[in-house]
């Protein structure tokens, strides 16, 4: 099964659209809109969710694209907090997945290239 295509975004911050510019010629569409508000629908629980996972993303990555994976995450986050002894392993790969697609996790983070390692060795001046 072929891998899943990564975002012109991630891409760049990798470097791969300068090893192979010919592979990213196409621009994606853009939702230039922010996240936004949690839909009122949302039971109270889950909208406390939805509002402590905006606040831990990255700023500018969510938007309102992303409004129907956030809803998902959030009910999950919210059911393992009020049931946790009841939310079975199939929930929690579902619930890692969902935070690793909105950059929530720490591998994923680094994939984004929002964290530097420090440059150069700490012993060098010895």
């Amino acid at each position: 099964m072929a891998r899943h295509r990564q975002p012109r975004e991630l891409a760049e911050l990798k470097g791969a659209t300068k090893k192979d510019p010919q592979r990213y010629k196409k621009e994606a569409p853009k939702a230039g809109k922010p996240l936004g508000k949690p839909p009122s629908h949302l039971p109270a629980g889950v909208a406390e969710a939805w509002k402590e996972l905006e606040k831990c993303a990255l700023p500018g990555v969510l938007t309102i694209a992303d409004r129907f994976i956030m809803e998902v995450a959030s009910s999950l986050l919210a059911e393992f907090r009020s049931k946790p002894s009841e939310f079975v392993a199939a929930k929690y790969s579902h619930l890692i997945g969902c935070l690793a697609r909105l950059g929530l996790t720490p591998a994923d983070r680094q994939k984004l290239g929002t964290e530097k390692t420090p440059e150069g060795n700490p012993f060098d001046e010895f």
